[in-house]
């Protein structure tokens, strides 16, 4: 049996088939080069020199171009691009019949509107460039003979560490700051008086069933107003007549804007705007603009025929000029993405222990979705679409290809349909399908515990998690998982090694110097599931170092305030005080 024939094997068997051992396969028994050379929004050029081997027949043929597809998808999903040259022999037929044809699968000429699959990453694409180089910019493949392959490739020079990181805490110590966490389930908010904590707010929503732009927008806007009021009421020594049942998760918006305008009025013209509000929206997030626009909190409005969703979208772009509404004249208000916010955290927290920044740091956010963030050592951005929850990293566990990607047991992407990508393995919904597919045979008690709460629920053939049990369900699963024994500690462990296979793709993709990934988010609020994590990712990268985002990473004074509480922990609210010091950059 050929080794092609081997994974191909594997993949039959419902067991998963892992990018990058197909890359390390192809690379040391390939034999035809194809090269393709990425030109990012900056101009620089990143080349990738893959292989791929002789095929036998067409199901060998066409698990090389899903392989290929893959690379160039993963590509463009990280770094955008302007344009990608591909570089083949041109007398191989085969190879060069497929290239000529990634115009259509990727629909680089369709409308935004039409474009499915491996073309989702191009709307992305189109928007962002937009955004940097006018609304005419468009991508293109380019195609050329290998001997015709230029000698250019883009020059790391890693910035020099700044003091930034540790400037941003003494910052914080005077004046008004809000920081703002928005999730695919819930929002976390966090004010700051004269470097104190002042007030938390945990609000549960679940955008993706949000049907125009106002009902995402006017939810933050309120809860703006409450933390702003909130701030306020504690610099006035008011902090007893506080409505404390506007703070707590069950309050209704009906509630909350109750105790807004009764604060608000008590206040009068002691009432003032925010020094600066610092958030994170889960999208992709360039120059302070929101212009991703193909993540599944966004899906209500895709699937809403009365309305043009490009215009619908571009009213959340400008979220940020809507909340500067409530900072005062000259305040900032700084937006990036949720996974870039892990990541600069991980940074000031880092350099309050004085720890070393040359390197940068990378994070992650284990959420709803898979958050990715890098910061570079002198504090800056870099303004790439990152989008690695959208990473294919499984060419195989066929049987869960045959599931619609609204079953839990799926493994297709809620944006794309692609299958075997991030956002299915590394994330809330990983653990929903591990334990939708492995349960039933492998702890039959514990799933039927499941089934009695109503965490699962069954509507003909699909099986789903309620929207409103999603929380309840992975709580189920953590809890269970303190039994390192049981069923539900491997659901972890796997996802351990999906976030080393992660890791693996982030290396060779966007070759940061950094090696070490912090984790925030729900899945390692516990100590049990981060270990069970972190076991599982040694099984398959031992090289690879992940760092929880826990008490222990508490430096600054703020992240200690936060550290101290018995009702929130830095797992949670980490990131939202992150956003405060993001704040501070303005």
């Amino acid at each position: 049996m050929s080794f092609v024939q081997r994974l191909l094997s594997s993949a039959r068997e419902d067991r998963p088939v892992y990018l990058s051992e197909i890359r390390d396969a192809f690379q040391n028994e390939g034999t035809r080069p194809f090269h393709f050379h990425v030109r990012l929004y900056d101009e620089s050029v990143r080349r990738f020199a893959l292989r791929v081997p002789e095929c036998a027949d067409a199901e060998e043929a066409g698990f090389v171009e899903e392989y290929l597809n893959a690379a160039l998808y993963n590509a463009l999903s990280a770094l955008g691009a302007k344009e990608i040259s591909i570089y083949i022999d041109m007398d191989d037929a085969p190879l060069a019949e497929y290239a000529w044809r990634l115009d259509d699968v990727f629909q680089v000429h369709r409308p935004i509107a039409e474009r499915r699959g491996y073309g989702k990453c191009l709307n992305v694409n189109q928007r962002t460039l937009a955004s940097l180089c006018g609304p005419e910019a468009r991508f293109a493949f380019t195609i050329a003979d290998i001997a015709d392959e230029p000698e250019e490739r883009m020059v790391h020079e890693a910035p020099a560490a700044a003091p930034v990181f540790a400037e941003l805490p003494r910052r914080a110590e005077r004046g008004l700051w809000m920081g703002m966490d928005i999730g695919g389930t819930d929002v976390k908010l966090v004010a700051v008086d004269d470097g104190r904590l002042c007030a938390f707010k945990e609000y549960d929503w679940f955008p993706a069933g949000f049907d125009r732009a106002e009902k995402l927008i006017e939810p933050l806007r309120l809860l703006t107003r409450l933390m702003r009021a909130a701030a306020c009421m504690v610099r006035s020594g008011l902090d007893a007549e506080l409505p404390k049942a506007a703070f707590e998760r069950s309050a209704s918006d009906a509630d909350i804007l109750n105790a807004v305008e009764r604060m608000e009025a008590r206040l009068g013209d002691r009432l003032r705007g925010f020094d600066g509000i610092g958030l994170c929206f889960p999208d992709v997030v360039i120059r302070n603009r929101i212009v991703g626009g193909e993540t599944h909190k966004t899906q209500g409005m895709r699937d809403n025929p009365a309305l043009d969703y490009e215009s619908e979208f571009a009213k959340l772009t400008s979220l940020c000029d809507i909340l500067r509404a409530y900072v005062v004249p000259g305040g900032a208000v700084l937006n990036t993405n949720d996974g870039p916010m892990a990541a600069f955290t991980t940074a000031v927290e880092q350099a309050a222990a004085n720890r070393d920044l040359s390197e940068g740091c990378f994070a992650h956010s284990l959420g709803t979705d898979l958050g990715t963030g890098w910061v570079l050592p002198d504090g800056s951005i870099p303004e790439l679409p990152l989008e690695v929850y959208n990473f294919i990293v499984d060419l195989g566990s066929y049987g869960q290809r045959v599931c619609e990607a609204g079953d839990a047991r799926s493994n297709r992407s809620f944006n794309t349909d692609l299958p075997g990508t991030l956002q299915r393995y590394a994330n809330q919904s990983g653990a929903f399908r591990l334990a939708a597919t492995r349960l039933p045979e492998a702890a039959p008690g514990a799933w039927r515990g499941a089934l009695e709460r109503g965490l699962f629920s069954r509507v003909g053939d699909r099986l789903t998690v309620p929207d409103d049990k999603r929380k309840a369900c992975l709580e189920y699963l953590m809890d269970a998982a303190e039994d390192r024994t049981s069923a539900c500690a491997e659901i972890f462990r796997e996802i351990g090694e999906y976030l080393a296979v992660a890791w693996r793709e982030t290396q060779y993709i966007l070759e940061p110097a950094c090696r070490t990934r912090t984790l925030f988010g729900r899945l390692v609020k516990t100590p049990a599931c981060f270990e069970l994590i972190r076991e599982g990712a040694n099984r398959v990268s031992p090289e690879l170092h992940l760092e929880a985002a826990d008490e222990g990473m508490a430096n600054t004074a703020l992240m200690k305030q936060l550290a101290a509480r018995k009702d929130y922990t830095v797992a949670q609210f980490g990131q939202a005080v992150g956003a405060v010091y993001f704040a501070c950059r303005g």
